[in-house]
């Protein structure tokens, strides 16, 4: 197998991965999720709005928990998340929810490393 080859098998196949991570979250851990955010206004309201169960609605109602990981000193400074509340939520737990966001954010920094270095012809071997 080339290097060629193997770098677009890996190109073309790590979007799946996060994808069907984020779908296992979505599916299995939400629910479980939100039960740590059961005071927390933002996140009720945001559940009532995206309340149909549809994959949209599902990412959506995701996308507001894992802005409190995240970015938790900004969130509890606008009042939206209280310490405490992520406090309670556990480890690993939390962790199935950032894994697949920073997945997807290191997918799209190489992606865009490579259309750039492909652009100036850096890499001259590919």
């Amino acid at each position: 197998m080339s290097l060629k080859l193997l770098i677009l098998l890996l190109a073309l196949s790590t979007p799946f991965v996060g994808l069907v991570l984020t779908w296992f979250v979505e599916y299995k851990k939400l629910d479980e999720l939100e039960s740590y955010f059961s005071e927390n206004e933002l996140v009720q309201r945001n559940k009532r709005f995206w309340g149909r169960n549809q994959p949209i609605d599902k990412t959506m109602r995701l996308s507001v928990i894992i802005g409190f990981f995240t970015l938790p000193k900004l969130h509890m400074r606008r009042g939206d998340v209280t310490e405490q509340e992520l406090a309670s939520v556990p480890q690993a737990l939390r962790r199935w929810v950032t894994w697949p966001f920073y997945y997807g954010v290191l997918w799209l920094l190489c992606s865009c490393t490579w259309v750039i270095w492909k652009k100036w012809k850096i890499l001259t071997f590919f």
